[in-house]
């Protein structure tokens, strides 16, 4: 029995021997941490490490896909060599280099008017509630409190501490401009990335000019800080959306 064992052992297919791989992914500039490496055989999924390091097992003849939020997608066929050395894997950057439109032939900033803001908000709150009653847990022709909704937008427009060097800060229009056309900054990451649904994007476009955000980050170079800007403000935003459903 034991020789029989051994023998079905040996004629057992090798790419189905799975072995631990050693690899670092980057790109141009730097490595890249959190990077995701699926494995599109086994169906299972790790991370590269703060350094852009990863240890995976792997198969021969096992195909493993590197993407990140930031990067092309690079896949590659495991064989027998990539057990011996440490696999290195170079990423492209998906960022594009956003058009000169954006930043140009923009209309001046006018002066916040937080009144004058804050009511517009609030009519357009009003008007969303109307047409969608169910998501506000109401039913239709209910009695609601505008005067305390009015209140609570109030949240919307809190200003940031004031900064030390003065900004031009980005406006509605600029938002609307950068998630229309440019490829990466666009309805799909406002969606998934984000978390905006759409029939509040253009709430959350005013959400964003009130927040004052710097007109540099629209920069190439800044859109890693840009994306962080936004991903703050779309927290803040969904959180004070929740709190009007549950009001």
């Amino acid at each position: 029995m034991l020789k029989l064992k051994i023998i079905i052992f040996l004629f057992f297919p090798i790419s189905i021997i799975s072995q631990n791989i050693k690899g670092k992914v980057y790109d141009k500039t730097s490595t890249v941490k959190g990077a995701t490496i699926y494995n599109l055989t086994k169906n299972q999924i790790n991370y590269t490490d703060e350094n852009g390091s990863f240890e995976v097992q792997v198969s021969i003849n096992d195909t493993l896909l590197f993407y990140s939020l930031f990067h092309h997608k690079k896949s590659i066929i495991i064989n027998k060599s990539h057990y011996k050395d440490i696999l290195v894997i170079e990423l492209k950057k998906a960022i594009n280099e956003l058009d000169e439109v954006l930043l140009s032939n923009e209309l001046e900033p006018k002066p916040f008017d937080s009144k004058k803001e804050t009511y517009k908000l609030n009519e357009q709150i009003k008007n969303d509630i109307k047409q969608n009653p169910s998501l506000y847990g109401l039913q239709p022709n209910n009695g609601l409190d505008f005067i305390k909704i009015a209140s609570l937008i109030g949240k919307l427009f809190k200003k940031k501490k004031e900064k030390n060097k003065p900004i031009t800060p980005l406006i509605y229009k600029q938002f609307d401009s950068l998630f229309t056309h440019d490829k990466f900054f666009n309805n799909k990451l406002l969606s998934t990335e984000l978390k905006i649904p759409n029939n509040y994007k253009t709430l959350f476009f005013d959400y964003c000019d009130a927040q004052e955000i710097d007109k540099k980050l629209m920069l190439n170079k800044n859109q890693f800080l840009l994306l962080d800007e936004l991903l703050k403000c779309s927290n803040a935003f969904l959180e004070i959306l929740s709190d009007y459903k549950k009001e």
